[in-house]
């Protein structure tokens, strides 16, 4: 575990969890009960729903550690999932807590036998009628730290390359709106990141203020947005980061379905003694939205770095969904720890669901339902997040597509992401941990009876390291079958197939995974 070091400064050590990752979950816990307690007084009036489960897996792999196969050891592999699910909603506070340890056991290598915490929690509350607000959150879970090393999508390959992280925010804010020309907003967010990977890169607080003035009802033609932000991230070990943007967004709407955007401001960036990144920003563009249910908007414009583009398209029909976008921004891993940008299985669902459920609490129950009777994974293929301080230019571009038929559910997603560090007003394409994802994943979900169903996920991922040079590709290959038993007892039998083909021969590896898994509701 990672350990604080004695000359943490005082914002990290005055964190009940920092350095020392054994009271993450702790915190986590805490923070989840005191959501709870809230929810729970009688002035809130809050409608529950509570749902334990029960989880068996047992695994056989050929490559346990994902190593080449001259050095490849296979084992067999149990896993207990107690798992519960609280959510709550009233008029001023809504909560969700979702927590469901794995606890794992080998049956050669008892040395790894080990507990990986996995859950989150969110809470909303209105502590002051229409004026005074809170949310605050917290997420504990497992993720490939490096590229380079090899990336295993389960908890039960003994990699090296795996860490745990856990995250939490606390976030007091005051809205007002002033009659329906204008609103505003004045946010501050404390938040906290650490891990138990050795070299403590991620363990740090942060302290963000966010103001902003918007325009209220009464704006049809021209609305407008202006937004103020200001972050200092101390980390344990690389000292402080500072972040400053401000920016003015306007739209004007030239007829009843096309807009003309535009934007403007400045953004300033400092990581340690490293010469700040600095310089104004400005874009113009086109916004088109014929209907609901249809979005197109674009726009180029100039930043520090150069040219800058953005891209963003929607598309719902009753049975289908569609997207492709492109963005540019300067952010850090840590605040994708904070927000995952996972593509989840339950965001498409969500969308193909509304139709038939209009209302956002029956949809989000009947997607978890179907996620639960079917065996949909969970997510589909994205991005790694790599473990890093370093601010980085991120360039992503996606697409996506998804069909909901009588008895099949398709998925299609392709992706690109490129980072970049920064180094004062530089842009180092080829420093450290900077590198180019690109990736293509499909699931396939057929509801063969209303009990039985079968899922297909195949996915590919293209992994390069700009500052070693080393290309992996790798291919990743998911089927099973999963059968409804009674209405709260379900099993599924799955296999998986994944092969690393890297440029460097000592990273290549494959590896066949059978397992089953029993799950039991309440």
């Amino acid at each position: 575990m990672a350990k604080a070091r004695g000359g943490a400064r005082r914002s990290l050590q005055a964190y009940p969890g920092s350095g020392d990752f054994s009271r993450n979950l702790n915190w986590f816990l805490s923070l989840s009960a005191a959501l709870l307690a809230l929810v729970a007084c009688p002035t809130w009036a809050a409608r529950w729903d509570i749902v334990p489960t029960l989880s068996v897996t047992e695994t056989y792999t050929d490559n346990l550690s994902l190593t080449t196969d001259a050095l490849k050891q296979s084992d067999w592999v149990t896993q207990v999932i107690p798992g519960i699910s609280i959510t709550a909603t009233g008029a001023r506070l809504k909560f969700d807590v979702r927590y469901a340890p794995e606890v794992t056991y080998y049956a050669r290598g008892k040395q790894d036998n080990t507990v990986f915490h996995r859950g989150n929690a969110f809470g909303n509350a209105e502590l002051a009628k229409g004026l005074l607000f809170a949310d605050a959150g917290a997420r504990v879970d497992q993720y490939n730290v490096n590229l380079q090393g090899p990336i295993t999508t389960s908890n039960i390959n003994t990699t090296g390359n795996v860490a745990t992280v856990g995250t939490y925010f606390v976030s007091p804010f005051l809205r007002r709106e002033f009659g329906s020309a204008v609103q505003a907003e004045a946010r501050f967010t404390y938040s906290v990141v650490n891990s138990d990977e050795q070299s403590d890169l991620l363990n740090s607080v942060g302290d963000r203020i966010d103001l902003r003035l918007a325009n209220g009802p009464a704006y049809k033609l021209l609305t407008w947005d202006l937004a103020y932000r200001k972050e200092t991230i101390d980390y344990e070990t690389t000292g402080d980061t500072d972040i400053e943007v401000s920016n003015l967004k306007a739209r004007w709407l030239i007829t009843p379905t096309v807009g003309l955007l535009a934007q403007g401001g400045y953004e300033y960036y400092k990581r340690g003694l490293i010469p700040p990144t600095e310089g104004p920003s400005w874009s113009a563009g086109i916004d088109w939205e014929p209907s609901p249910r249809t979005r197109l908007a674009t726009t180029a414009g100039q930043r520090f770095f150069g040219p800058a583009y953005t891209f963003d398209f929607n598309h719902r029909t009753r049975l289908t969904t569609w997207s492709a976008g492109y963005s540019e921004n300067v952010t850090t891993a840590r605040a994708d720890f904070l927000i995952p940008a996972t593509t989840s299985t339950a965001g498409y669902l969500d969308t193909l669901f509304s139709a038939r459920f209009p209302d956002p609490v029956a949809r989000q129950k009947a997607v978890e339902e179907f996620i639960a009777r079917t065996g949909i994974p969970p997510s589909l293929n994205d991005p790694i997040n790599i473990f890093t301080s370093q601010l980085f230019l991120v360039k992503r571009w996606n697409a996506s597509a998804s069909i909901l038929g009588v008895r099949n559910v398709l998925i299609a997603n392709v992706f690109g992401l490129t980072s970049e560090g920064l180094a004062g007003d530089l842009v180092l394409p080829a420093a450290p941990n900077t590198s180019i994802q690109t990736g293509a994943s499909l699931l396939w979900n057929w509801r063969m009876t209303a009990r039985n169903a079968w899922n297909l996920a195949p996915a590919y991922r293209r992994n390069e390291s700009r500052n070693t040079g080393e290309i992996a590709n790798l291919t990743y290959v998911t089927m099973g079958l999963t059968r409804q038993f009674q209405r709260r007892i379900s099993g599924s039998l799955n296999y998986r197939f994944q092969q690393n083909d890297s440029n460097f021969s000592a990273s290549d590896y494959t590896e066949n995974v059978v397992f089953a898994t029993l799950r039991l509701g309440f």
